[in-house]
């Protein structure tokens, strides 16, 4: 009995030890949050901004809403944050992994834990699994993602090990295991709710799941492919079913959002492009990765690392502006070091030149054909992250691959890569050193790749001018506005960027090699020998790609926790003024970054806002309409108050002479812009620190039409906006022709409608008429949950003025009262709820009845 208990544990504690060191490196890197700081993180800013109200609601009247007024003049919130309602019992296996930050540690340790649960369920011992743990969760593409706040997607890949997991235990028989690991990574994943991460892990596995129905039917266990279809089968329907309520939200998204298909056909046939049925095309490709620029996989620094890298004081153009007598900060200067392809980059995506060198020696030394299925992923992802660079492949996916247009930033492909290469990489080394294969041949390996890896790194650190000039053709845009001599040195610095790169990749392939080379030429015993060597190659990884993640992501993005909020959302006196106003709803216009700023969606109800998947018909206003009336008001707003900050730093006016000075010429011009009014875009922030413009031509939340026409088509609906007089007609589709079926309009002076209560998802107004009027209402129409009572009982609502709702209101006072109630969300929900606490206690007993079997044997 005390021997079976020793060899329990002997055969757990290596897992503990794993995980402990997993937690060590986690906490390690990310200590500042031990010392009460979180992340500073862009996009988790834009989240907070732009779900604040929801968040309100909920905390102060404990109700829950699908809908948001705060951005985009209003949207669905099923991709902003939903707060109550059904829960998700999924929660409760993800909560010891958040609770090390949610947004920053958590996925990083997930990914690791994932990992680890992979390479042990593919027969590597924990030394190796431990390895490949690191190398795949602290790849810098998953650091830079945190630190731009990109979190779901960082928990999404989190998860990707584990779906890969039960795909790879198929190969080993293990049909009841790999569907249950399918379905539970999976869920977690779905659940993450980065749809583009599951697409990509979807296509992965449906390349291994061939590759292994290729092997059952070259062994003739057509039995075996059976089981096996049948688990994958139920599987997915089981994490499908754990995710109703996302899955639906983003069915509804991808329908109605800016990844849905435009009805707007004139703009398409004028530019002679075929239509997308998803996302513009060069939106897309936008972000494709450059076919040279690959390299840094091995060499992070090959095209110059980050967008707006910090030069030191050791640099050639540093040292040029101190020559030339320009004043320079001694920390550094900032300098368009990176010259890619990419509009941008925060960071180069790396997986470590160690990974490299032994995803070639794996690709030498494994004898399983999996490889082939794992070479073949990280090809194809390959060239999809290419996107515009290899066109002609990937516009065959853009244009027929079902759902492949709903997504945007291609070079995401690589996180596959980043998985299938750590996978060969650490195969090969175990098979290195436990496989039954001969030394001269594992010599040979070695030395080819060695030369092939450690060859690319010589030759791009002595000759790193050879094939690149080092000039970006994003340089165009500012080169005019530097002397040559800055340009110059700017020119030598990407120069030695790359070069100093490739050296340290060299150093550690050399390191990496030096060990492989000497467990070649000792005679130690092999299992001690595959540990040490192992725990070298270990430290080797983890000190490499530590080493360039620090460059993204070290303590400087750190902020204080307590103070982050209200540093991050001050409340600035333009706010002030404009929260004076307690009228259920108006819209505040932010003139500074319109339609990328989440941030006034914090105190306000915004007509712009941040969220890369906003309805498409107010998408497609911004671009007929809102973008230009904004630039207008903008321009005008910009050059006028310059003007008067001139004049009262020349001892001229006063603060407030400027505020009636803006509103007076400003205001006039609000006369022209019909999109802008009709949202009901009441104030205009110019600048935070001064009170706000009031728009005299915002018409109100709701308002009666005396007439109203309608059109044939969506080309004609956005036309007639631009010639709209929306006090005067309301301009309907003529789908929606019923609903005005009968309607006689008799003019009434008299008549109102007023708004009485706002709730993000409940709006009230009061509305008095002596004869049935057409009302049309400041709100944005989507009809997928939006239900409309007058008087407590359901009416008829449509659309109007392309993104407006209207409907026909009876003489008479009457209440009228909008809700938000997707029926069909709710019951997804209530699905989600049911199936994920099948899954847990499936999970429970995956985990309970070995133990249980083990007791009643012994």
């Amino acid at each position: 009995m005390i021997k079976k208990e020793q060899s329990l544990v002997g055969k757990i504690l290596p897992h503990i030890i794993a995980i402990i060191a997993f937690l060590a490196i986690t906490m390690i890197y990310f200590s500042p949050l031990m010392e009460g700081k979180i992340l500073s993180q862009n996009d988790v800013m834009h989240y907070t901004g732009g779900s604040q109200e929801l968040r309100e609601y909920y905390n102060n009247e404990g109700e829950s809403s699908a809908w948001t007024g705060a951005m985009f003049s209003g949207m669905p919130a099923y991709q902003i944050g939903i707060w109550g309602g059904s829960p998700n019992f999924l929660d409760y296996i993800e909560y010891p992994l958040k609770a090390l930050g949610g947004s920053s540690a958590g996925p990083v340790f997930a990914g690791m834990l994932m990992a680890y649960i992979l390479f042990c369920l593919m027969g590597f011992k924990p030394g190796f699994s431990i390895l490949g743990a690191i190398a795949y969760s602290l790849s810098s593409y998953n650091i830079v993602i945190l630190e731009a706040g990109h979190v779901t997607k960082a928990w999404a890949l989190a998860y990707m090990p584990l779906i890969v997991a039960g795909i790879m235990v198929l190969f080993r028989k293990k049909i009841l295991l790999g569907g249950f690991l399918v379905a539970l990574g999976l869920a977690l994943q779905i659940k993450s709710n980065h749809l583009q991460i599951t697409y990509y892990t979807g296509i992965l596995c449906a390349i291994l799941f061939i590759a292994f129905a290729v092997q059952m039917i070259s062994e003739k266990d057509i039995k075996s492919l059976l089981k096996a279809s049948g688990a994958m089968a139920v599987a997915l329907v089981l994490a499908a079913l754990c995710n109703m309520g996302s899955i639906y939200a983003n069915m509804e998204m991808a329908r109605e959002s800016t990844r849905g298909k435009s009805e707007l056909t004139a703009a398409a046939a004028s530019s002679g492009e075929k239509q997308s049925t998803g996302l513009d095309k060069d939106y897309v490709f936008a972000w494709s990765y450059g076919k040279a620029e690959t390299f840094t996989l091995m060499i992070p620094n090959i095209y110059g690392g980050v967008s707006g890298g910090t030069l030191d004081q050791s640099s050639n153009l540093y040292k040029e502006m101190v020559k030339q007598g320009a004043q320079v900060d001694p920390k550094g200067i900032k300098a368009y070091t990176y010259w890619g392809a990419q509009p941008f980059t925060q960071g180069s995506v790396y997986f470590g030149v160690i990974i490299c060198f032994l995803f070639v020696l794996g690709m030498i030394v494994i004898r399983s054909k999996v490889k082939w299925g794992l070479l073949v992923a990280t090809v194809f992802f390959i060239f999809l992250a290419w996107g515009k660079n290899m066109e002609w492949f990937n516009d065959l996916f853009f244009y027929h691959f079902p759902l492949y247009s709903k997504f945007r930033a291609v070079s995401t492909a690589l996180v596959i890569p980043a998985l299938t290469m750590v996978i060969i990489a650490v195969w090969g080394l175990k098979e290195f050193f436990t496989a039954d294969i001969d030394k001269e041949k594992l010599k040979k390996a070695l030395y080819i790749s060695l030369g092939v890896i450690g060859g690319l790194c010589l030759f791009f650190w002595i000759a790193p001018g050879f094939f690149f000039n080092f000039m970006a053709e994003s340089d165009a845009a500012w080169r005019t506005q530097v002397p040559d001599w800055y340009y110059n040195a700017l020119l030598a610095d990407r120069k030695d960027l790359l070069s100093s790169d490739a050296l340290r990749s060299l150093i550690f392939v050399l390191l990496a090699g030096a060990v492989l080379f000497f467990s070649l030429r000792t005679k130690m015993e092999k299992q001690k020998l595959a540990l040490y060597a192992s725990i070298a190659i270990i430290l080797l990884v983890l000190v490499d790609l530590w080493g360039i993640d620090k460059r993204y992501l070290n303590d400087s993005k750190f902020v204080n926790k307590n103070t982050y909020e209200t540093q991050s959302f001050p409340q600035a006196t333009v706010d002030k003024i404009i929260l004076q106003d307690k009228y259920p709803s108006y819209r505040v216009l932010n003139l500074a970054n319109t339609f990328e700023d989440a941030n006034t969606s914090y105190y306000h109800k915004s007509i712009g806002g941040y969220h890369a998947a906003k309805l498409k018909r107010y998408q497609e206003l911004i671009d007929h309409r809102l973008f230009n009336e904004v630039g207008f008001i903008r321009q005008k707003a910009n050059a006028l108050l310059q003007q008067e900050v001139a004049k009262l730093q020349q001892g001229q006016g006063s603060p407030e002479t400027i505020i009636q000075v803006m509103q007076d010429s400003i205001s006039p011009m609000f006369g022209a812009t019909t999109a802008l009014n009709m949202l009901n875009a009441k104030y205009v922030i110019y600048h935070p620190e001064l009170a706000p413009i009031v728009n005299p031509y915002a018409l109100g939340e709701a308002w009666f039409v005396p007439a109203y026409k309608f059109v044939n088509n969506a080309d004609e609906e956005i036309a007639a906006v631009n010639t709209l007089n929306p006090l005067e007609m309301a301009v309907v589709d003529k789908r929606f022709e019923q609903e005005l079926s009968g309607l006689n309009i008799v003019a009434d002076s008299t008549a109102t409608i007023k708004m009485t209560e706002y709730k993000p998802n409940i709006l009230k107004y009061k509305s008095k008429a002596a004869t049935e009027q057409l009302a049309v209402l400041s709100e944005v129409y989507f009809s997928d949950g939006w239900q409309a009572y007058i008087d407590g009982k359901e009416a008829p609502h449509f659309r109007a003025d392309w993104t407006l709702r209207a409907m026909r209101v009876p003489a008479g006072e009457h209440e009228i009262v909008f809700k938000f109630e997707p029926k069909d969300y709710y019951l997804s929900r209530t699905v989600a709820t049911a199936s994920s606490a099948v899954l847990v206690l499936l999970l429970i007993g995956m985990v309970v009845i070995p133990f249980v079997r083990k007791k009643r044997e012994e």
